[in-house]
């Protein structure tokens, strides 16, 4: 259910800044953070629900099925392969940063590479960016927060 919300407040947030930003992945980032607070423990339930997500996605708005969906499942199936690779010692906050901020990155910039030819789509992306961070930073921190709170 948290999927389906964070899925459209992404696509009510980009309705609402359409032209002036693009809004981070929140759904990816709602599946990344599940898979890493082990809150979604099943892996193949993840990687469908990001490649349905990514599905209605491009349906939505890319008009080329298959190109999120794509990305979302690749970023996905990282993530499970790099956090189950990790030792337990080895999952600090910074490092759930980089995943999260990973998480972010690669779509987009995919995105940007392919389809974003205008001048403004640097900024655009740069933008999109910045806020991937800042939502990287938080989700790390809640993460940490949860992490120290089961081992009190």
């Amino acid at each position: 259910m948290i999927y389906a919300v964070c899925w459209l407040a992404q696509d009510l947030l980009t309705v609402l800044t359409d032209g002036i930003m693009q809004i981070p992945e929140l759904f990816l980032l709602s599946i990344v953070y599940g898979l890493l607070t082990d809150k979604m423990r099943d892996g193949i339930g993840a990687i469908w629900g990001a490649f349905f997500g990514g599905l209605l996605w491009d349906l939505r708005w890319v008009g080329m099925p298959g190109f999120f969906a794509l990305a979302n499942v690749c970023v996905v199936t990282g993530v499970i392969m790099f956090w189950n690779a990790l030792p337990s010692s080895g999952r600090t906050a910074f490092v759930v940063f980089f995943v999260f901020w990973m998480s972010q990155l690669i779509p987009s910039a995919m995105y940007f590479a392919l389809f974003v030819r205008a001048v403004n789509g640097a900024r655009l992306f740069e933008m999109q960016q910045i806020c991937a961070v800042s939502l990287a930073c938080l989700l790390a921190f809640c993460f940490a927060r949860s992490k120290n709170g089961a081992n009190e």
